[in-house]
């Protein structure tokens, strides 16, 4: 009740603010930072994401309503935090991560609705999650990166950054791959990542997962990961780079008229991604034929790119997608995804970010041969309030809702509030 009563509260309080115009800040240390005093060498911080939802028509019940929340602590220890990158040493580079997630509210909205996929991107059981535990070599200005430890998939490999402006966890969930076992956030595995990075051909990165104690170590804090024991492992081979190296414009603040005065450009750079993942799983369950293990390839790709168009400050198109090549045992064997974001569409608001995406997914004739597809269209809008608190209300719009064709299509609305602390 005291979450649902601040957002109300939040929300009055902001109205006058959006109407009136917003003057962005310079960006400042953490609250936290300040508040706990903490050396140079550490940084923590506390992310607090609410997502309220409800269904307004279509499904099977369109009075259905859900509260979703996630507060992620985040503790990095690195003599480079206060550092310029050009300035660090060698062990500058290096730094220990631990996060701690939690998540808690309704998870069950989409199966209320009727729908397959959730429409929130939090929808992962309740309880305290380990979601990372790891040490990483930042690249800095060098030609090199790595990572070990306990670590997911993303947000290193099969994210498109275009796609964090989205709520709906077929966008916002590397690419709505549902192989049983995938260490997706918050799951993780032991894993290693390592990536090299040349000027003139971008970004090449391979990582290899364990998959053995994945749900032993989801269910440490006591969480019920909801997900069977496993054996097996991944490896992921990832290629990304700017297609656009002429266009530093696109990685400057943005200029706002002939005041001379810039607000950060919020939108991502241009990218080109292509990469491939190859899963061998055995699901230590009875019925494992039936949720789908074995081998599983998938190949993924995905493209951003910047658009003069007369609104907005700045603007982007995407698409992405993945191909299963092992349909038998991926529940998702193709997805395909696309989009629009526009920054500063709304004048006396450069940093607030209007996004609209539709996606496809398709399922598998063996794994779930009554289903044939479900597409997601969204459409949401930004409100940038400060570097600490955004807000972001939306449209959804659920097309043949759980691939069945016998439940009506779904329209959902809601928000999602964003406190950086």
């Amino acid at each position: 009740m005291t979450c649902r009563c601040t957002v109300q509260r939040v929300l009055a309080g902001l109205t006058g603010l959006f109407f009136a115009g917003f003057q962005p800040q310079a960006a400042a240390a953490s609250p936290m930072q300040s508040w706990l005093g903490l050396p140079e060498w550490v940084d923590f911080d506390v992310d607090y994401t609410a997502q309220p939802m409800a269904g307004l028509l279509g499904g099977l019940n369109p009075a259905a309503t859900s509260w979703i929340q996630a507060t992620v602590l985040n503790l990095t220890l690195s003599t480079g935090i206060e550092k310029a990158a050009q300035d660090w040493s060698e062990f500058d580079h290096w730094q220990l991560n631990l996060e701690l997630s939690h998540y808690a509210g309704n998870q069950t909205f989409a199966n209320e609705l009727g729908a397959e996929f959730a429409l929130q991107e939090l929808s992962y059981p309740d309880g305290t999650w380990i979601s990372e535990s790891s040490i990483r070599r930042n690249r800095g200005t060098s030609w090199w990166s790595a990572e070990v430890g306990l670590i997911s998939l993303n947000p290193d490999f099969l994210v498109t950054p275009a796609t964090n402006n989205y709520i709906n966890s077929s966008f916002n969930n590397t690419l709505n791959l549902l192989i049983e076992g995938l260490p997706i956030d918050p799951f993780v595995a032991p894993g290693v990542r390592f990536s090299v990075h040349t000027t003139a051909l971008g970004d090449a990165s391979y990582g290899y997962f364990n998959l053995g104690k994945e749900t032993n170590i989801a269910a440490s804090l006591g969480v019920n990961p909801e997900q069977p024991d496993l054996r097996g492992s991944v490896q992921v081979a990832q290629w990304s780079m700017n297609p656009l190296p002429a266009r530093t414009d696109l990685l400057e603040p943005i200029e706002i008229g002939s005041s001379n005065s810039h607000v950060a450009r919020q939108l991502p750079p241009p990218a080109v991604q292509l990469g491939g993942l190859l899963a061998n799983t055995q699901l230590l369950t009875e019925n494992a034929s039936d949720i789908g293990d074995g081998v599983n390839r998938v190949a993924y790709a995905s493209i951003t790119w910047p658009m003069d168009l007369p609104i907005g400050q700045d603007n982007r198109v995407w698409i992405a997608g993945a191909l299963g090549l092992d349909s038998a045992n991926n529940p998702i064997p193709s997805f395909a995804e696309a989009g629009w974001l526009s920054q500063g569409p709304v004048p006396h608001r450069p940093l607030d970010v209007l996004a609209l995406g539709i996606s496809r997914s398709s399922f598998s004739p063996t794994l779930m041969p009554q289903q044939s597809f479900e597409g997601v269209i969204e459409l949401n809008y930004a409100i940038w309030i400060s570097q600490h608190v955004q807000l972001q209300p939306l449209m959804q719009w659920i097309l043949n809702p759980s691939g069945r064709g016998s439940v009506p299509g779904i329209w959902a609305t809601g928000l999602q509030l964003n406190l950086n602390l």
